[in-house]
């Protein structure tokens, strides 16, 4: 018995070892920058186990790291519970802990392991949980998934063809084969069924074929499911959902006994210039002028903006093209190449200095002296090429040039829009309604009155109409609207909107989260501190959603919104290849200032929201790409942190809202 006994240790070890070795967990693409009193430090962490959480501790030094102090006035992705993952922000507001900060400084992140967590998404009282997706075979992964039934008895279909892993080189992998229980689905499009009892779990697998040996981590993976309730009499209810998973590890072997059986440390330090000092007489800003950009390769391409229209890059007439469809390809507007990546470098100069350059939403590597510098993946057709920089006073610009990827000079360009071209040009094309409310003014005393959300809704309204396709008889604007009012607008835009059209609400004023109650409320103006009974809770603007008919509807609020019926998402600025396929399945989605927190009257969010949409050049702009484009700004200018995601229960398919531009 002894001897079994002094033999344990060991054998524990080994597994702690053993399990070290295959999750190697680290941090990777750790960079600083300068956003007028703030440091924006970005990272990620990979090689970590699913669902495995961390504490992350920054500091600094200014002796060149022989001595580190801890940042003390830091928020975003830092403390305990933070999962592993790219696009990580911390925000140092780096005068509340000194004087000035001049100089190099080096920065260190430190890193320790804590539990892991499961990774679950839900559908209609059906728990999805992620237990593992490993390497399998020769080039190929396997996902398991345990699935949780707590509602009535039900069917649950999952179709091989939409079980899908999205890297982050947006190529996309579909199962071939699938079992759900004890049902098989052995080809691409089979469709394993099963009954699952209340209270039943099943256990699913799927396996992925022809996946690169270098796949290491996933963007999205993406479940489409369907449940059908039966009676006596047949098909009583089909409900149809996609399930999300996001930014995760592929592990190399399966998961399902593995945990963390012991704490590690690690670290990553960086380096930078900076010049932060506290001013006698603090100005808002310096300067006002936007970054002057400029390309150097490829050669002989021009950068155009905000004068493009949708469909023709540089506003020329369509006639005599065969096709109405290749109006926003044609190949003489931009470089034809035959190669899957192009080497971008250019210039960005500002007489402030400049915070950031991304092209097509991921960093570009900038240098001291302006340059900056990227490789970006191209899809066959056209591809564009965003770039978009903003100075250390939130000064930003937006241009873009145009690539063609062919593999031969004959080859037909093609374009992932053009189907959107065909439905947009339509004699009887989709509307775009709005709703846009802002309420300043509260009679009663318990309530403060507000100074900004009105001419905050009318700076989202002024652009919707005349940047994008949002015609003025369409919007509805309420100002400081009572309750009743404001459900009244919602009855009728439920009898006006058909199932092809979209729909974007928009809220600025008052809001609260009971945390006990997991309630969430928006105030209208005839609201009472003591009563909640002219309150309008997020739960009712829930069922309107679900019951209006639109294609998409698209809910953004400065204010207050979420709680149980909030499932948040980690957004992504490159987040698909394919706008057709997005805009083609449904969605219910929000975007938030504040996630359940009271946010500030002057609002860094509606104002970068609207900065964004002024400047974008894209011609079909995910809800998604938008916010991830300006949230890390919203964060180093207000100390809340935007959340995006689905409106649980309300029908989202997995699909997106697309602004479109005029």
């Amino acid at each position: 018995m002894k001897k079994i006994w002094k033999l344990l240790p060991i054998a524990l070890l080994a597994l702690t070892l053993g399990n070290a070795k295959t999750n190697a967990q680290e941090f990777s693409d750790l960079t600083t920058k300068q956003l007028g009193n703030n440091i924006t430090i970005e990272y990620a962490i990979v090689g970590e186990q699913l669902g495995q959480l961390f504490s992350v501790t920054p500091s600094y030094s200014t002796d060149g790291g022989k001595t580190f102090l801890p940042i003390k006035s830091a928020s975003g992705y830092i403390g305990n519970s933070v999962l592993g993952g790219k696009n990580q922000v911390i925000i140092w507001d780096v005068l509340k802990d000194l004087p000035e900060l001049k100089g190099n400084v080096s920065f260190k992140l430190t890193g320790n392991t804590q539990k892991t967590v499961p990774l679950e998404d839900d559908f209609s009282n059906v728990a999805f949980k992620l237990i593992s997706l490993h390497k399998v075979g020769n080039n190929q992964l396997e996902l398991i998934l345990d699935i949780k039934n707590e509602g009535i008895q039900r069917d649950l279909k999952l179709i091989n063809g939409l079980i899908t892993l999205t890297d982050f080189n947006k190529r996309n992998f579909d199962a071939q084969r699938g079992k759900l229980g004890d049902v098989v689905g052995s080809q691409r499009y089979s469709t394993p069924q099963k009954t699952i009892k209340k209270g039943e779990t099943l256990r699913a697998t799927f396996t992925f074929d022809n996946i690169p040996k270098d796949l290491e981590r996933i963007m999205k993976l993406s479940i489409g499911a369907e449940l059908l309730t039966f009676s006596e009499f047949g098909l009583d209810n089909l409900e149809i959902s996609t399930l999300q998973f996001r930014d995760f590890p592929v592990s190399a072997k399966p998961t399902t006994s593995m945990s963390v059986t012991s704490s590690k440390r690690f670290e990553a330090t960086t380096s930078g210039n900076f010049s932060i000092q506290k001013q006698v007489v603090q100005a808002k800003k310096t300067e006002t002028n936007a970054p002057i950009l400029s390309i150097l390769k490829p050669e002989g391409v021009s950068l155009i903006g905000s004068e493009a229209t949708r469909g023709r890059p540089y506003a020329q007439s369509s006639s005599g093209l065969d096709d109405r469809r290749l109006r926003s390809v044609t190949p003489n507007d931009g470089l034809t190449v035959q190669s899957e990546t192009l080497f971008v470098q250019g210039t960005a100069t500002d007489e402030s200095g400049i915070y950031e350059v991304t092209i097509n939403g991921n960093n570009a590597t900038l240098k001291a002296n302006g340059v900056f510098e990227a490789t970006v993946n191209l899809k066959m057709g056209r591809n564009d090429i965003v770039i978009r920089s903003m100075d250390i006073y939130e000064n930003s610009v937006e241009r873009k040039f145009l690539v063609f990827r062919k593999d031969s000079p004959e080859q037909k360009v093609v374009s992932d829009t053009e189907e959107l071209d065909l439905v947009f040009d339509a004699p009887r094309a989709p509307k775009f309604y709005a709703l846009i409310v802002g309420v300043n003014d509260y009679p009663d005393p318990g309530i403060s009155t507000l100074s900004n959300p009105v001419k905050d809704a009318a700076m989202l309204a002024k652009v919707l109409t005349e940047k994008y396709t949002f015609e003025v008889q369409d919007v509805t604007f309420l100002r400081n609207p009572t309750r009743s009012q404001f459900i009244d607008e919602l009855d009728k835009i439920t009898r006006r909107i058909g199932k092809n059209d979209n729909l974007l609400i928009f809220y600025a004023g008052h809001g609260y989260f009971d945390s006990e109650t997991e309630f969430g409320y928006w105030l209208p103006s005839d609201a009472s501190a003591s009563s909640t009974s002219n309150w309008l809770a997020n739960s009712q603007l829930k069922d309107y959603v679900a019951a209006i008919k639109s294609k998409h509807t698209l809910l953004i609020a400065d204010a207050c919104f979420g709680g149980s019926i909030f499932k948040t998402r980690k957004a992504f600025a490159d987040a698909t290849d394919n706008v057709d396929k997005v805009y083609d399945r449904k969605s219910r989605k929000a975007m938030t200032s504040g996630a359940l927190t009271e946010v500030p009257d002057e609002s860094a969010f509606i104002k970068h929201l609207v900065q964004r949409l002024e400047e974008n050049t894209i011609d079909y702009l995910p809800a998604e790409e938008l916010f991830s484009s300006f949230k890390t700004a919203v964060m180093n200018s207000s100390p809340t942190v935007p959340q995006y995601g689905d409106i649980k229960g309300t029908g989202d398919e997995g699909g997106d809202f697309v602004f479109v531009r005029r």
